[in-house]
């Protein structure tokens, strides 16, 4: 009796040992670094946060579309203040884009001119093209004007920039991708992957 428990029990352990290494990488075998419970957490807390600094406030909050979008749709829709969205599309001009200058492809189609505004981004990196949308938004002259990320690396940071809400910090040679975020399949899974 007790071989039989013994045996039953080792089985048990090697499959939840494979649950647990199945659970770190996807069917396509990709390595998830950051998993969807992990986000949907992490968006709560942002959304309950933003909601409560603009409690009786009415904001306009932009999705950077080239990267924001999923973390933008989750978080608007657990906001529970009033907001309008807005969605601002850009590109850089060169692939080094040491300056962070970038070519606007789809502008905002509101003023926001003494309105709260909050940018919501997918990584901050350098914090080069992050700080040229903040100093081009700022032309408009909002009331107030805050960025969101889902992620950031703070170690390689090139610019001084308060990124008042963000979902994670990432190591500074960490690439991801899911989420909204990367240039091929990857971009439409609901976890951040290692590319």
């Amino acid at each position: 009796m007790w071989l039989t428990d013994a045996i039953s029990l080792l089985i048990n352990l090697r499959e939840l040992k494979t649950v647990k290494f199945e659970s770190m990488i996807d069917t396509a075998g990709n390595k998830i670094l950051i998993s969807e419970s992990e986000i949907s957490n992490r968006t709560d807390a942002i959304a309950k946060a933003i909601s409560e600094d603009y409690s009786g406030k009415e904001v306009d909050i932009i999705c950077l579309i080239n990267s924001a979008s999923f973390f933008y749709a989750d978080d608007v829709r657990k906001i529970t203040i009033p907001v309008r969205i807005h969605f601002l599309g850009f590109s850089s001009f060169s692939t080094s884009n040491d300056t962070g200058e970038i070519r606007i492809t789809h502008d905002i189609q509101e003023p926001l001119n003494n309105k709260h505004v909050i940018i919501f981004e997918g990584i901050v990196v350098s914090g080069r093209t992050p700080k040229y949308v903040l100093d081009y938004l700022k032309i408009r002259k909002p009331a107030s004007l805050e960025y969101c990320a889902v992620g950031i690396k703070p170690a390689i940071l090139s610019v001084n920039l308060n990124i008042k809400y963000y979902g994670f910090e990432l190591e500074p040679n960490m690439i991801v991708g899911g989420y909204g975020i990367g240039k091929g399949v990857e971009k439409s899974l609901p976890y951040l992957i290692e590319l």
